[in-house]
Order: C-alpha cells, then sequence, then structure tokens
C-alpha cells in the first residue's frame, strides 16, 4: 500500500510550497498536487514513491491518516483535531514508541511485538483505547484506531502484526520531536 508514501511526497510538496508562498491559492495547491504526485508513482517502474517503500516499508495507518490530515490542513488552513486531540495523539505515540521499541530490540524481557500476532487482547485494549477516545470526543483519534485494526483484518500492509499498522519509526520520531520541542 503505497498511499502513505504518495500522501508523504504531497505533504512535502505542500510543505514547501507554503514555506515558499504562504499565501498561495488553493488551486496553486491543487496544482502543484496534481503535477508533482503522479510523477512520483507513474514514470516508470522505480519512482519515488516505489524507492521509499524499498527503503522504508509502508507506513502504519495512523501515519497514513495524520498525513492526509496535514494535507487537509495545509490546503484549507482548517483543523479536524479536536482540542488537546493532536497534544494527547503526539504525546501517546511518543510514549508507546519509547517503552515499546526498546522492548522490541531486546531491553527487556519481554517482546511486545510478539503481541500483535492475533493476540485478543491486544486487539481488545486497541478497541478499548478507541471507544475511550469516541466517548472523550475525540473523533479522529477513535477513527484512527479503528481504521488500523480494520486495515490489519483485510491484510493491507504487507505485515500481518497490529503493531506495524498502528506505529512506525516515522510517526514515533515526529511525535518525539514534538514533544521535545514543547518542553523546550
Amino acid at each position: 500500500m503505497t498511499l502513505g508514501l504518495t500522501l508523504f511526497l504531497g505533504w512535502l510538496c505542500l510543505s514547501w510550497l507554503h514555506c515558499l508562498r504562504p499565501d498561495a491559492a488553493l488551486k496553486t495547491k491543487w496544482l502543484v498536487l496534481l503535477i508533482v504526485l503522479p510523477l512520483t508513482i507513474y514514470p516508470f517502474v522505480y519512482g519515488s514513491v516505489w524507492w521509499l517503500r524499498g527503503l522504508t516499508g509502508d507506513l502504519s495507518i495512523i501515519s497514513t491518516v495524520w498525513l492526509g490530515l496535514a494535507m487537509y490542513h495545509i490546503m484549507t488552513s482548517q483543523c479536524l483535531f479536536a482540542q488537546g486531540e493532536r497534544k494527547l495523539l503526539t504525546w501517546a505515540v511518543a510514549g508507546v514508541g519509547l517503552v515499546f521499541y526498546p522492548l522490541t530490540l531486546g531491553m527487556g524481557n519481554m517482546d511486545p511485538y510478539v503481541w500483535g500476532y492475533a493476540n485478543g487482547y491486544m486487539l481488545a485494549a486497541v478497541l478499548g483505547l478507541s471507544l475511550f477516545a469516541f466517548v472523550r470526543g475525540y473523533v479522529v483519534l477513535a477513527s484512527m484506531l479503528m481504521l488500523s485494526v480494520l486495515a490489519w483484518i483485510m491484510g493491507l500492509l504487507q505485515s500481518n502484526n497490529l503493531w506495524d499498522y498502528l506505529l512506525d519509526p516515522f510517526i514515533f520520531f515526529l511525535a518525539l520531536a514534538r514533544c521535545l520541542r514543547c518542553k523546550a
């Protein structure tokens, strides 16, 4: 599934355009996307999306949705996150990643990555978190978690581990950088 990496390249182009021309019209932004995105995928078999996918693998569903929301924010200047929802998501991804990645790399006696292989408890925990987020009014976060579970059930990514649908190193390092920037 190259949608996440395509959105990443689209977000990158829109971010550069926003840095160069913060007052660019919506038509200009759409024109940039319509020109650049097909060139990243289709000119030849080894386009930039395919090269990036070979280097990094697929992005998680949460990263893909977050990139889509970031592109929507750049295009329309409207934020779909509820008050405090983006901050909660950033801190949660950074916190889970700080615990998850060292344990997965063998710095402890347990390996949480194994839990992602059809573990009913982990699936129940993710669905419970989604329900909790929905009750709190964090609809985007609840939708991200539900979409991750649905994509995992449908097997949309190469991996069959639920963790790969929820977390990837890119979103972890982005969240960690945002948390450190907020503290500084």
